[in-house]
């Protein structure tokens, strides 16, 4: 863990005068104080990020490939076979997620983690071919899941190297609703039936056994140590590939977008590890999975949109890229209260109100 430990070291959380000098901008523009609600929130940690010379044109997904052997107790209705056809899928452009990513300009970038069968040309990087059943043993060694942090970590240096900075973390594997919750319950110290959803789409019947499967999942690998311990037992590769990618951007001072319920869970393992990268990160929907507004409550994350989206892949990432980007377009080209012959005097500030 030496070289995770460093890298956990060296974070910094978000300057918190530079975010007030964000505000500022925001409170000098011709308008009711506030009135532009999260925009002029996402504005003004992004002046902090990039100290004033916010720059978000080149931007991608990073879309981690995973298989989970959880799934050998039917807790899909998908075959495992879907995330190879989906994986495949992404690579050819043909996927919800490159739809809306192609219109709105942002890049994708699939990593196959620890899918069954290699995506593309075999990757000496894979960690393992799927994760093991953790209903009977722990899903992954220390190792492993050490490996997958910092194959995501150097993907996504690998990326800012080559001047991208904006980035989401999206996924694909069968399976990962169930790891994701069953990570969730475990952090937030809460109940499989408060956390289990109907994933890509089950009937009640089958949600019912999944619930029962994550319960007896919890049960069996608990006591857990720290979030890092949970993810090797519960967790899938996708997870911390991901968590990779939040530790990456917070050391070089980029954001980061989050999807759904997979994103979240891998965040929350990352902020239980490092706190400071929840200041980079940003929330773009509100996932239907229930886990995803108890995780959004503990992390006090505010999503962007609510749009009953349950696609995953990263759909929701370049969704909030248009917003980020039209947030910076709209506070930079707004005349000012002097340019626009208003006194910001006659406005009141509402926005501390608490009646």
């Amino acid at each position: 863990m030496k070289e995770l430990n460093q890298i956990i070291a060296r974070l910094k959380p978000l300057n918190g005068e530079k975010i007030a000098k964000g505000k500022a901008i925001c409170d000098q523009l011709a308008k009711p104080l506030g009135a532009l609600g999260k925009m002029e929130t996402i504005y003004a940690r992004l002046y902090a990020m990039f100290e004033g010379n916010i720059t978000l044109s080149k931007k991608v997904v990073m879309v981690y490939v995973a298989d989970n052997g959880i799934v050998a107790e039917g807790i899909s209705a998908n075959p495992q076979e879907t995330t190879f056809i989906v994986a495949q899928n992404i690579l050819k452009g043909k996927t919800g997620l490159c739809a809306i990513s192609q219109h709105v300009g942002s890049d994708v970038c699939l990593v196959d983690i620890g899918c069954k069968k290699d995506v593309g040309e075999p990757s000496k990087e894979k960690v393992r071919y799927g994760t093991r059943n953790m209903l009977h043993e722990p899903a992954l060694t220390k190792e492993e899941g050490e490996q997958a942090i910092l194959l995501g970590y150097r993907k996504t240096v690998e990326l800012i190297h080559q001047g991208y900075t904006l980035f989401g973390t999206g996924e694909m594997g069968i399976g990962n609703t169930t790891t994701s919750a069953a990570v969730i319950a475990a952090i937030l110290g809460l109940k499989a039936n408060q956390v289990t959803g109907y994933g890509a789409g089950l009937t009640q019947d089958m949600k019912a056994h999944k619930t029962q499967i994550i319960q007896q999942c919890l049960h069996q690998h608990a006591p857990y140590k720290d979030s890092f311990d949970v993810a090797i037992k519960l967790g899938g590769l996708d997870l911390l590939g991901m968590v990779g990618t939040y530790l990456a951007c917070a050391e070089y001072g980029l954001p980061c977008v989050i999807d759904g319920l997979i994103s979240i869970a891998g965040l929350l393992i990352a902020e239980r590890l490092a706190p400071a990268v929840l200041d980079y990160c940003f929330a773009s929907h509100l996932s239907t999975e229930p886990a995803y507004a108890l995780v959004c409550e503990d992390l006090g994350l505010d999503p962007m949109l609510a749009m009953d989206m349950r696609l995953g892949e990263g759909s929701g990432c370049p969704l909030a890229f248009f917003l980020m980007e039209n947030a910076c377009y709209t506070i930079e080209h707004m005349p000012t209260f002097s340019e626009g012959q208003l006194n910001k005097e006659d406005y009141i500030d509402i926005r501390n109100r608490t009646e």
